[in-house]
């Protein structure tokens, strides 16, 4: 068993975890601090800065001391098949529109109104965040994409995935024996961190999706292709608006509406998510089953 590879107890590689993550989140701020964040490349130094501070080097730092064969333990060192890969880039195509259904409905929930002040800071918020994302995002030269796609898809979604996935869900299930409990703690937290109430639920059940996607598969390489999709195809799909090249559709609302089509349009993606969701786990491997 993987667990068995652990140096120290899963308790204390935990501890471990949190404490790194601590210290450099720390450094971290302070650099991007340093860097600023009056123009579109400060904004995407600092994002390369968080993923490498907040969520790669403590992991990094974590499985060297606590695991005797850390690349193994986190499951990055296995590549996963070609028709599981498949599968997930048909997955993560077909589910846009369920998925903007949910954004929307996380989006209409309201706190109650004796909590109204509350209501406004946590909106306030999140549009402040939603600005700073879509001027990383801006643009509409072919670098601006490339240069998108490689900061907020690629390197993001490795990063958070290592983070999550990677060391944080393995430790849970390590200390826990369980990994349904682990995946769902570890999807809970990663929505969380995010600080995103009012995105709260899409996030989870993305998280908990990649989490299932490692158990599943064995490699953590399939959750992290998953996750740097899904981060790409939101680049491109605000690239292709910034150049006035969508064809009138906009995908991060595909389905969200309230009209007979978009319910029809959505009905169909939950139905082909559960399908492609249900492929996958069909050709999951020897050892997940």
């Amino acid at each position: 068993m993987l667990e068995s590879n652990l140096r120290i107890s899963a308790g204390k590689g935990l501890f471990l975890l949190v404490c790194w993550w601590v210290l450099l989140t720390v450094a971290g701020s302070l650099i991007m601090g340093f860097i600023g964040s009056e123009s579109t490349a400060s904004l995407r130094w600092m994002i390369v800065v968080q993923d490498l501070a907040v969520f790669i080097l403590p992991v990094v730092l974590t499985v060297i001391i606590a695991s005797t064969t850390p690349w193994r333990y986190i499951c990055i060192d296995t590549t996963p098949s070609v028709k599981m890969t498949a599968l997930t880039t048909v997955s993560a195509i077909v589910s846009i529109p369920a998925m903007n259904r949910l954004v929307a409905w996380n989006e209409s929930i309201h706190l109650p109104a004796s909590w109204s002040g509350l209501e406004s800071v946590l909106r306030d918020s999140e549009n402040a965040a939603q600005a700073m994302v879509q001027q990383i995002m801006g643009g509409s030269t072919v670098w601006d994409l490339i240069a998108a796609i490689l900061i907020v898809g690629v390197l993001t979604g490795i990063a958070e995935e290592l983070f999550f996935r990677g060391a944080l869900q393995r430790l849970l299930q390590s200390k826990f024996g369980n990994k349904h409990l682990a995946i769902w703690s570890a999807a809970f937290i990663f929505s969380a961190v995010h600080l995103q109430f009012f995105g709260f639920f899409p996030r989870l059940l993305m998280g908990a999706y990649f989490g299932y996607l490692v158990v599943w598969s064995g490699s953590l390489r399939l959750s992290m292709f998953a996750h740097a999709l899904n981060n790409s195809l939101v680049v491109l799909n605000f690239w292709l608006l910034n150049r006035n090249l969508n064809c009138g559709t906009d995908l991060n609302h595909l389905g969200d509406g309230n009209t007979a089509g978009s319910i029809i349009i959505c009905i169909i993606s939950l139905a082909a998510s559960v399908g492609v969701i249900w492929a996958i786990w069909k050709n999951r491997t020897v050892a997940a089953k």
